[in-house]
């Protein structure tokens, strides 16, 4: 969880650039509060907490949409 404590929180496992491309390097072995947190319509709900975050960093809720097969 390297990164959660600072003011601005950057998780130490997240790689990319947010807004553009981003991925968690231990998605398959990610701690617990990782875990309890969804992305908003990922499954097929919105997720308050992601909402917020995501505004946090400047970026536009999710919608469902997103979650096309492309």
């Amino acid at each position: 969880m390297i990164g959660t404590n600072q003011k601005k929180i950057r998780c130490g496992a997240l790689k990319g650039v947010i807004g553009d491309t981003v991925n968690c390097e231990i998605y398959a072995n990610r701690p617990s509060p990782c875990r309890s947190f969804s992305a908003s319509f990922e499954d097929g709900e919105p997720d308050d907490r992601c909402d917020r975050a995501r505004n946090g960093h400047g970026l536009k809720p999710l919608v469902p949409a997103d979650w096309a097969q492309k």
